[in-house]
C-alpha cells in the first residue's frame, strides 16, 4: 500500500498542545485510479479493443493514473482529507478500511476510457465514490455514487485513424484533455471530501440547471437538478432521472438541451 501524506500529517509529525487536545477528524480518501491500459469502446456495444496504433504513445494510459495522482498528493494544496491512500482493488481498500474504525473516508474507484461515438471519439472517466462513516462500527454507513465526467468529443474515426493522428499524438488534444480531467477530478474529490465533515445544514444552497445561464448538452438532464460543482467550462449535476448518479459536462452557450447518448 502506497500512503501519500497530505498536510494534516505533516502537522501531526510535530504535534503541540492544540493538536494533542483536537486530533484531525478530517476523512481518509482512498484511491483506487485506473489500471491498465487506456481502451477504446464502441458505445453501442460496450465492446473494448486496444486504440489504434496511429492514436498510441508510449504511455499506455496516456499519463491519467499518474496525473491525477500527481494532483492529489500535492502537499501544498491543503487538501481536506487526512491522508491519501492508494489501492490497487477493492479487497485491497476494504482492508485499507479496517484500519480505520470509528473515522469517515471516501473510496473513490476510478476507470478511463475512450468512447467511439462514429466520427467521433470522447475521453471519460467513471468514478465510483462511496462515502463510509463510523467505519467497522454499529453504526457504520456506505452511501454509493457512480460520477460520470465527459470530455469534449474530438472529430476522428477509428476507421481512419491517420487522418486525426494529430489529435492522439503525445501532448497532442487528447493528452490535453486528460491532463484537464486530472485536475477537474481532483477539484471535485477535495468538494466531496469537505462536505463529508461539514453538518448538511451547513452546507452551502446548490443552484440548480436552470438558474444558470450556461447548459450542458445532456439529454437526461432536468432543470430542476442541483448542480453539485461549478468550474468556469464544467458543471456536475445530480441527475434525479439517473439515481445516485452526478454528471460532469462541458458547458455551452446553447439554451437547449440536447440529446446526449451515453
Amino acid at each position: 500500500m502506497i500512503v501519500a501524506a497530505g498536510i494534516g500529517a505533516a502537522v501531526a509529525a510535530t504535534p503541540g498542545p492544540a493538536t494533542e487536545l483536537s486530533p484531525d477528524m478530517r476523512p481518509v480518501l482512498v484511491l483506487q485510479p485506473p489500471q491498465g491500459e487506456l481502451m477504446l469502446v464502441q458505445d453501442s456495444e460496450e465492446r473494448r479493443t486496444h486504440l489504434p496504433s496511429a492514436w498510441r504513445t508510449p504511455a499506455p494510459d496516456r499519463g491519467f493514473s499518474h496525473a491525477l495522482l500527481m494532483q492529489l498528493s500535492q502537499v501544498s494544496s491543503n487538501w481536506p482529507w487526512r491522508t491519501l491512500a492508494i489501492s490497487s482493488s477493492g479487497p485491497e481498500s476494504d482492508s485499507q478500511l479496517q484500519t480505520l474504525p470509528g473515522q469517515d473516508a471516501i473510496v473513490a474507484e476510478v476507470h478511463a476510457e475512450l468512447v467511439d461515438l462514429g466520427g467521433k471519439v470522447e475521453f471519460r472517466v467513471r468514478m465510483d465514490l462511496v462515502t463510509v462513516r463510523a467505519i467497522a462500527t454499529p453504526h457504520e454507513t456506505r452511501v454509493r455514487t457512480q460520477v460520470e465526467y465527459f470530455a469534449p468529443a474530438l472529430a476522428a474515426d477509428r476507421r481512419r485513424p491517420r487522418r486525426g493522428q494529430a489529435l492522439f499524438a503525445a501532448h497532442g488534444r487528447l493528452d490535453d484533455q486528460v491532463s484537464t480531467a486530472a485536475a477537474d477530478l481532483s477539484q471535485f474529490l477535495a468538494t466531496i471530501v469537505a462536505r463529508v465533515s461539514v453538518p448538511d445544514s451547513l452546507h452551502p444552497h446548490n443552484s440548480t440547471l436552470g438558474e444558470l445561464g450556461l447548459h450542458p448538452r445532456c439529454g437526461v438532464c432536468r432543470a430542476s437538478d442541483p448542480v453539485v460543482y461549478l468550474q468556469p467550462a464544467r458543471v456536475w449535476v445530480r441527475v434525479g432521472r439517473l439515481p445516485d448518479s452526478i454528471l460532469a459536462l462541458p458547458l455551452q452557450s446553447a439554451r437547449a438541451l440536447q440529446p446526449r447518448t451515453r
